[in-house]
């Protein structure tokens, strides 16, 4: 393109552009102008490599290059361009077309034309913001000239890479019409058959192969060859029209043959084996056929085949060259073996009449046997064969009595299995295994001992002669698989076996020690054996009181015996229990000590005596030991006190220290034992002076004598005390038995008391009355009132009376006074034996030779004395009941206290005086109280009597039997509100005498294992907690039936098989049997219960059966034991079956 047609394309594009520009200045608008560029095409173009195709010729034909911009308006504007309309003018269809402004440049130099269209719609819009827009646009045109510039540029040297021009650039090349013009060599690539610059020349395949001219692109070959590049040579004749000629030579049609394909063929060129004339084969002998290609069969197949290839194809049942011998049976193979029997079977063909079976032993001497089958069975089974022995077995065909060659195979029977295993003997380490001997000759027995779990086993092997063997150094207790094997050369019978356990091996090594008065502790080795529990029982000699027993949980080897009876002698067994088996029990005997005296306490003391009183010890005991001395070993002494009739005994220690502390000890002795001692310490009162007398008195003092206290004391202290009421003191060495008071009051009456005194221990005091100058008795004093004795006190009468009279009597019985004569020296007595609640009178005269002094005369009132025969009865874990006798005096209430001796408070109930007993409610269970009971009258209170009780303990609750089986039941309860050690459980059956189970408190449940099957079973059960024992409580249940065991099915033909069955270790009536099939048919049966098998009859071939058996005993039924088996089937046809026995 020249530069002058370029710049009157862009000077025409400019004055589009500025007008367009004008518009939009003078019709603001919110429209937007978009500019697009558009490729126009003027003609159909393909593009492929860079290389452009068309179908023009001549240098005429310019390439073109066309660029192509559109100036388009948003469709939404109605306003005029205002290049050629006004606003007010209406745009027509016409005016709506684009308006083209085209530029053109061409150089016909080099073809090459570049043109430029630039298209504005007629319809514009004034937009306000179009400016920027334009400027774009004027922006991009200045772009696309430079660019062109670029590419006229780079065409100047008719080179045109494509990889110059940017942008889309459509050409047609020009090579004459026979190629296509390549921009990346700048030249024309020749179609086929042209060549030259611009592919003007034709072109001959491979320049006619020097063998040819080249005419208008095609080949004129020379005389002795032909192809389109003169290549190939000519055959004969061109091969007569019959063929093709290829490389010289004539492929010929058929049936055509021949240098030149002039000759006829024969079939297969006579295979090879004849000679072709004329199209006609002449074989070769043993060759017949069109082609010569079959061979002639030999004495023509025997006329039991046909020939194929020279070779026979016989008829079924037929073999050999010429199909003339009997064909054998095929796939012989053993089906089953026996000790006695051996089952074949083999494939043969219908076509045979009989088959033949041959056997003999491989044994020197054997006798062959033979039997004959029908031709349709395919198997038979050889019966009544020797055990343990090898055969050589043959099996023919048969048709029209040819005889076929054999099938043979070696088979040898089993050894039989060995029967009749039973054990003899059988202890903890030994069982003994007797078996049946064999009638037939074999080398030996292995017999074996294999635990159950298959840990360890031992084997033996034994002459052939041996049917018993006794087998040591087995495991207690432990189950064992016991297999018996005959052996002969290599060969091994199949096994007989049986299971045999070992008798559990018991508790060894039995002890008994720490043996108390209520408790032992026994100990022993525990068995080697896994055993369920270890069954420990113990009972007094002689059988008194029954067993108790207990079972322990295995491995516990040691067990402590409570709540024996002291003082006995007492058996224990210790044995193993696992299932129903029971091992020898391990016995021994022990004596249990001898209790203690209980509660040993001081009911009264004085200065030289200790009244003692005890609680008599559970032991049939003689007497007692009774053993005290100081604490510091001085005066040690022994004494033996017979037993009471009755709770308690009593003894009284004599001429003992006043005033010391004295350790006690009491036994209990029964024949040669003696218990451990109960012991206390208890301390004597200190000695009182006495004989305290006046010896002499004046106006201002007395003289006191006394006689000296026994025992240690620390000093004597004098206490008088006039009229007046002032008391004083004076302390006198210990070693003093005289005292003379000075500074008394003239005339004064004295009250003068001496005590002993050692630390803060006081003895009683001895009392005198006293008179300066002279004094009669006076001032009786009456202490330790009791509702039936008094102690009385006086003065001394001064000068010294010679004798002293006392009388007394109830009020009211003055007349009737009891007279008592004491010595002179007296200043106290105690009256004993006085009414309850009664005022007695006293008086006490000094009798001075002939002369008695006057009277002085006292009364006092016995105390009202307290109930007796206290008892107790219906005691309860929350209340007891109380009884008395009630006293003889008349008082106005009861009172009755309680609490408990550990810890608690005292609570008291006032009861009337009509009641002679009383419920004491709302108690701890299980907990010790003290009860204590007086009378009342006013504020005057009897003595109280006291006794010691046990609340019961609370009762467990809501015993139940659950998951009941024919051995099993588990044992359910809630258990009380207190402390409990130990369950026991009584468990008892048919009246027989209960087993004890112990289980610990901390338990709710037990599981009763070793039950009898079908049994009514009763269960008490009782808490414990120390000494205390709760209410029992019962249940009941029944076991339910066992069902019978191992069940089996053996001896299954096709129409029967026999039953067979373990009993139940319950009594039945009698079994029911069921059977069912596969195709839904079902019978019932009802089997004695004597018998342990039953054979069905009448079963279908090839079924699969269900046995179901269950005992029945009245409307109890067991659990369902079950079995299946198989019936045989009968062969049809080809797969039939049969049964040889020996003659």
């Amino acid at each position: 393109m020249g530069v002058d047609g370029e710049t009157v394309v862009l000077k025409n594009m400019l004055i589009g552009v500025n007008l367009i520009l004008l518009a939009s200045l003078l019709q603001p608008s919110e429209c937007q102008l978009e500019v697009t560029t558009k490729r126009v095409q003027g003609q159909a173009v393909e593009e492929e490599g860079g290389v452009a195709n068309y179908n023009a010729s001549g240098k005429e034909r310019p390439v073109v290059f066309n660029h192509v911009y559109n100036i388009n308006v948003p469709l939404d504007s109605l306003c005029s361009s205002g290049l050629e309309a006004s606003a007010e003018q209406e745009v027509s269809a016409e005016d709506e077309a684009l308006t083209e402004y085209t530029g053109q440049t061409s150089d016909h130099e080099s073809q090459v034309t570049f043109t430029h269209k630039i298209n504005l719609p007629k319809k514009a819009c004034s937009c306000a913001s179009s400016a920027r827009l334009l400027q774009e646009l004027l922006s991009r045109i200045e772009m696309l000239e430079r660019e062109v510039s670029v590419l006229r540029d780079q065409c100047n040297s008719n080179c045109c890479p494509e990889s110059a021009a940017t942008g889309q650039l459509d050409y047609i090349p020009h090579c004459s019409g026979h190629g296509n013009f390549s921009l990346q060599s700048c030249g024309c690539i020749c179609n086929e058959g042209w060549i030259g610059k611009n592919c003007s020349e034709p072109y001959c395949p491979l320049g006619c192969s020097s063998r040819g001219v080249c005419v208008d692109g095609q080949c004129i070959c020379d005389s002795e060859y032909s192809g389109g590049d003169c290549s190939e040579l000519r055959c004969p004749t061109d091969c007569s029209s019959r063929g093709l000629c290829v490389d010289g030579e004539c492929v010929c049609e058929e049936p055509y043959t021949g240098e030149d394909c002039s000759e006829l063929r024969c079939p297969g060129d006579c295979s090879g084996k004849g000679r072709c004339v004329n199209g006609t084969c002449f074989c070769q002998e043993g060759y017949v056929g069109e082609d010569c290609g079959q061979r002639r069969c030999l004495n023509a197949c025997s006329g039991r085949g046909h020939c194929q290839e020279g070779l026979c194809f016989c008829e079924e049942g037929y073999q050999g060259p010429d199909c003339s011998a009997v064909a054998p049976p095929e796939d012989l193979r053993v089906a089953g073996i026996s000790d006695r029997s051996i089952e074949l079977e083999w494939d043969g063909p219908m076509a045979v009449t009989e088959y033949v079976i041959s056997y003999q032993p491989t044994a020197l001497g054997g006798l062959q046997l033979q039997q004959r089958v029908p031709g349709d069975w395919s198997g038979v089974t050889i019966m009544e064969l020797e055990p343990g022995l090898t055969y050589n077995i043959s099996v023919y065909a048969v048709i029209s009595n040819i005889l076929s060659l054999p099938i043979t195979a070696k088979v040898a029977t089993h050894l039989s299995t060995p029967r009749g295993l039973h054990f003899k003997t059988i202890t903890e380490t030994t069982v003994e295994v007797q078996w049946e001997p064999f009638s037939f000759s074999f080398d030996g027995w292995e017999i074996s001992f294999i635990p159950k779990n298959n840990e360890g086993g031992v084997i033996a092997q034994l002459p052939s002669d041996v049917t018993s063997f006794n087998q040591t150094g087995l495991k207690p207790g432990e189950e064992y698989i016991v297999n018996v094997v005959a052996l002969k050369e290599q060969a091994r019978s199949p096994p007989t076996s049986a299971s045999v356990s070992t008798v559990i091996d018991g508790p060894t090594q039995i002890l008994v020690r720490d043996v108390s008065d209520t408790v032992a502790f026994v100990e022993w080795t525990p068995p080697r054996a896994k055993v369920d529990f270890i069954l420990l029982k113990y009972g007094l000699v002689g059988g008194e009181g029954g067993k108790t027993t207990f079972r322990l949980q295995p491995p516990l080897s040691q067990y402590s015996v409570q709540a024996l009876r002291p003082g006995s002698r007492y058996e224990v067994w210790v044995s193993a229990v696992r299932g129903t088996n029971e091992s020898q029990s391990t016995t021994t005997q022990f004596t249990t000590e001898i209790d203690a005296p209980k509660n040993l306490r001081v009911g009264s003391h004085t200065a030289t005596s200790l009244d003692l009183e005890w609680d008599n010890s559970e032991a049939e005991v003689q007497e007692y030991k009774v053993v005290y001395s100081t604490l510091a070993g001085e005066q040690y002494h022994e004494m033996l006190v017979p037993k009471s009739i009755g709770p308690t005994t009593r003894a009284t220690l004599t001429n003992l220290v006043p005033g010391t502390e004295y350790g006690v000890g009491i036994s209990a002795v029964m024949n040669s034992q003696q218990s451990v001692p109960a012991t206390m310490n208890a301390r004597t009162e200190l000695d009182s002076p006495r004989d305290l007398m006046v010896t002499a008195s004046s106006e201002t003092s007395i003289s006191l004598i006394w006689t000296k206290a026994n025992g240690p004391i620390d000093h004597y202290r004098i206490t008088f005390t006039p009229s007046s009421g002032i008391a004083s003191e004076v302390t006198v060495p210990k070693d003093r038995t005289s005292y003379t008071l000075t500074d008394l009051e003239p005339g004064a009456e004295y009250i003068i008391s001496i005590t002993a005194e050692r630390g803060r221990q006081q003895s009683f005091e001895s009392t005198v009355d006293a008179f300066t100058g002279f004094r009669p008795i006076s001032h009786l004093h009456f202490s330790h009132v009791t509702s039936s004795s008094v102690n009385i006190t006086w003065s001394d009468p001064s000068p010294p009376a010679d004798r002293l009279i006392l009388n007394y009597s109830p009020r009211d019985e003055e007349e009737e006074m009891t007279e008592i004569s004491l010595e002179a020296t007296k200043r106290h007595t105690v009256l004993m034996g006085l009414q309850p609640a009664t005022e007695y009178i006293v008086n006490l005269v000094a009798v001075h030779g002939t002369v008695t002094s006057e009277p002085i005369v006292g009364s006092i009132t016995t105390g009202i004395d307290p109930p007796k025969d206290i008892t107790i009865s219906n005691v309860t874990k929350d209340s007891v009941m109380v009884s008395w006798s009630p006293p003889v005096a008349t008082f106005d209430y009861y009172r009755v206290s309680y609490r408990p001796t550990q810890v608690g408070r005292l609570d008291s109930s006032v009861v009337p005086n009509t009641v002679t007993e009383f419920a004491i409610t709302k108690l701890y269970p299980a907990t010790e109280y003290e009860i204590s009971l007086n009378s009342v009258r006013g504020r005057e209170e009897s003595e109280r009597i006291c006794t010691l009780i046990h609340t019961a303990m609370d009762n467990p609750v809501d015993l139940i039997a659950t998951n009941i089986t024919p051995t099993e039941a588990l044992l359910q309860w809630k258990a009380p509100v207190g402390e409990v050690e130990n369950y026991v459980i009584v468990l008892t059956h048919f009246a027989v005498a209960g087993e004890t189970i112990l289980v610990d408190g901390g338990s709710e449940e037990f599981q009763l294992v070793g039950l009898l099957p079908s049994t009514h079973y009763t269960v008490s059960m009782y808490a414990t907690s120390g000494p205390l024992t709760s209410g029992t409580i019962s249940t009941n249940f029944s076991t339910l039936l066992d069902p019978p065991a191992n069940l089996m099915a053996s001896e299954v033909t096709r129409q029967s098989a026999l039953i067979s069955w373990q009993p139940p270790r319950a009594e039945i009536e009698n079994y029911i049997l069921t059977y069912k099939s596969t195709d839904g048919s079902r019978k019932e049966l009802i089997v004695d219960a004597e018998d342990t098998w039953i054979r069905l009859e009448g079963l279908s071939e090839s079924t699969d059966y269900t046995v179901l058996l269950q005992a029945a005993q009245d409307t109890d039924r067991s659990s369902l034991t079950s079995a299946t088996f198989t019936t045989a089937s009968a062969r049809k046809l080809l797969t039939t079956k049969a049964t040889i026995g020996t003659s």
